[in-house]
Formats: C-alpha cells, sequence, structure tokens
C-alpha cells in the first residue's frame, strides 16, 4: 500500500527508529514528544547484531554506528566472587548475522535518529491527547488543541502509553518486579575493562554489566533485591556504594565514576502485550505493546525488531487491516517468549538458593565450547 503521511506518538527510540524507517522508505514523518527536550539522564543498552542490521537498513553507516557506541567483541560473564563462568564469542556470532552487536548510549542514538529524520519532523513540548480516526486518515489531538493527520498513526509511547490506554483502551498488567535498575553512563578505565569487552556480575543477589559506548565511556546497569526493596526510597550513591562493596571491583568502580545527580533509578514494571496492539489507522510498538522483563535483555531490540516487520508488512500489503493483523501475530508470540524467558533469568541469574547458585556456577563453567558459541549465535540472531 502507499503511505503518504504518519503521525508518530513518542520520540523516544520506538518512534525515532520507525520514523527513521519509514522515511527511508520515502514517506513523511511527524513525530511528537511531549517533553521540551530529549528525557531521561544518560544510560545505554546492548543491541544485538540483528537489530543493528535493521539500524543499517533503516540509513545508519559507519560513522553513525560509532557515534553511538562500541561494538561488543566478547562477554564475559562472572559469578559474584569475579570468578569466570563464561565467555561469549560475540563477534564472532555477530559476523555470521552480517552486523556488529553494540553497547549503546541512549541519548546519542536518539540524537543520531533526529539527525537522519530531519530535526524539523521532530516536535518537542507537542503532548498527544486522543486520536480521532475515520476510513481514510487518522489525526492525532495535542494538549494545546493543534490537530496533524497522516493515513496512520502509531503509538510508540512507552510504557504509560496514552494511545494504548485512552485510545485503544487496552489495559496492560504491569506486574511490579521485586527488583529495581539503577543504571548510568560513566567515564573509565580500561585497566579496568579493555575495549571491546563486555563484562557481566552474576550473583546471588545481584546482577550487572559494564561495556563501552565510547573510547572512554562505559555504560553500567544494576539490579538485584540486593539492591533496594519493594518499599524502600531509592538508594544514595553512597548506598549504592555500601551494598556493591562485595562486588568484583568493576561495580563500584562504575558507581563511583558517575556523579549521584547522572545516577538512574528504575522501578521494574513489565507484563504480557495487550489483546489487541491495533484499531483501525492506529497501531502499538515497542513498550506501549509490550512492556519486557529487564532479564530478558532484549527491550530495545525488540523494538527495532517491531518497526522492521510493520515497514515489511506496509510495504508489501494492499490491505491495511491485513497488514496490522499480521504484523501483531507476527511479533506477539515472540514478545511473549522473550517475556517468559525474563522472568526465568531473574532466578538463574541471580538464585537465591545457595546450593541452586553453586550448582548454576558449575554448569557454566564446565560448558563446552561449542556451548558458549552457540548460546552467542543465539543471542545475536534473536533466538535466544
Amino acid at each position: 500500500m502507499r503511505l503518504e503521511k504518519v503521525q508518530i506518538v513518542g520520540g523516544g527510540v520506538a518512534g525515532l527508529t520507525a520514523g527513521v524507517a519509514l522515511r527511508q522508505r520515502g514517506v513523511d514523518v511527524e513525530i511528537h514528544e511531549k517533553f521540551g527536550e530529549l528525557q531521561g539522564r544518560a544510560t545505554g543498552f546492548s543491541i544485538w547484531a540483528y537489530a543493528v542490521k535493521h539500524l543499517v537498513e533503516f540509513g545508519f553507516d559507519q560513522q553513525r554506528l560509532d557515534a553511538i557506541g562500541r561494538e561488543i567483541v566478547e562477554s564475559h560473564i562472572v559469578d559474584g566472587s569475579d570468578r569466570p563462568l563464561m565467555t561469549l564469542p560475540i563477534r564472532q556470532a555477530s559476523h555470521e548475522v552480517g552486523a556488529p552487536s553494540m553497547d549503546v548510549d541512549r541519548r546519542r542514538l536518539q540524537e543520531a535518529m533526529i539527525d537522519l529524520l530531519g530535526a524539523d519532523r521532530y516536535h518537542f513540548n507537542s503532548e498527544v491527547v486522543d486520536v480521532e480516526r475515520d476510513s481514510d486518515s487518522a489525526t492525532v489531538v495535542t494538549a494545546d488543541g493543534s490537530r496533524a493527520s497522516g493515513d496512520l498513526v502509531l503509538g510508540g509511547d512507552g510504557i504509560h502509553s496514552v494511545v494504548r490506554d485512552r485510545v485503544l483502551e487496552q489495559e496492560v498488567d504491569l506486574e511490579r518486579s521485586r527488583y529495581m535498575v539503577i543504571e548510568g553512563i560513566a567515564p573509565f578505565d580500561e585497566k579496568l575493562l579493555p575495549q571491546g569487552r563486555h563484562k557481566q556480575v552474576w550473583g546471588s543477589k545481584a546482577r550487572a554489566g559494564v561495556g563501552w559506548v565510547g573510547h572512554d565511556r562505559v555504560r553500567w546497569f544494576l539490579g538485584g533485591r540486593s539492591v533496594a526493596l519493594v518499599d524502600e526510597p531509592p538508594p544514595s550513591k553512597q548506598e549504592l556504594l555500601d551494598r556493591v562493596a562485595d562486588l568484583p571491583e568493576i561495580v563500584p568502580a562504575a558507581v563511583d565514576a558517575t556523579p549521584d545527580e547522572q545516577i538512574v533509578r528504575t522501578e521494574v514494571r513489565h507484563g504480557f502485550p495487550p489483546k489487541s496492539w491495533h484499531q483501525g489507522r492506529v497501531v502499538l510498538l515497542g513498550d506501549s505493546a509490550h512492556t519486557l522483563s529487564p532479564f530478558a535483555g532484549m527491550g530495545a531490540c525488540s523494538t527495532i525488531e517491531d518497526v522492521a516487520h510493520l515497514v515489511r508488512l506496509l510495504e508489501s500489503e494492499d490491505d491495511l487491516d491485513a497488514a496490522l493483523g499480521s504484523f501483531q501475530s507476527e511479533r506477539e508470540g515472540d514478545v511473549i517468549r522473550i517475556e517468559k524467558t525474563g522472568r526465568r533469568n531473574e532466578w538463574m541469574m541471580m538464585p537465591p538458593n545457595p546450593v541452586f547458585y553453586w550448582m548454576r556456577n558449575e554448569a557454566f563453567q564446565h560448558a563446552p565450547d561449542d556451548k558458549l558459541t552457540e548460546i552467542a549465535e543465539q543471542m545475536t540472531s534473536g533466538e535466544g
């Protein structure tokens, strides 16, 4: 089908990825971001090779990839005492996919996408409060009463999506996790982590990770019951340092290198997808459609994969309802599988039982090389 214009609600990774993908295919787009600037302090995430390959298809050249992050050559996983559990050959597995796997800086990814899209198509201070629909078009209504129409409206406005809750009236039971995820970006020393290496700590009550996003900066995350209980206020930097003092040196070093005001503390909520992701000329993608467990490590990748499926179907199908129905049927099974994997990973990555902790460590420490290669291939191809 031929789309002339698409209105996109939400200026995060979901909305921007959809915007650059559609623009690359000649569709005019407008992105509506309710805030007056890019939101959030500096954080990052991993994007596996299959999703990076889509970014390349959407217009990212090597220069843009270099601007947003760094390639992961190997992923080193250790236990809470810094004993090696496994080393995953990420570059080797990514080569088979045809793109690198990367740790990226979220803010720089957004900035690169806005540059690729064209800043005039990205509207700050444009809070969408309603969507009007008829058989031929859909119109977003903003808080100041303005209206902007298109052939399609994409809801990429995140976990608390207005498009999902108010327009499609699809409720999602967001489960409150027992864990808090704390993260940041910090200057770092290669003596603690060689370039190209991503390191994770799987302790008995905490999980942490550090990976390069620039030649002198890393992104880090920390999560687990030892970090925060559900009813506790967010911990201060000193409290964090006290709680991670017994973890491998790389974890307190990353926390200590980050200014307190730049440490991001997030309560984790996640849930299974709503019954319907679309209605008429309105469709959800990313966290609006599926809010995934952070322990799956696939949030950004799943969003990028959503966009790749959606734009392919919009190009190949003649009927809009058929395209949107196929989009949900193609993606729903994958994201449910990822959510189930994430919930299982909570126990596997941070087993509270000492016997299970020991058994897990023994199993990983004695895993053969071909099994480690298989795990890396599953992660980088999106089949894990």
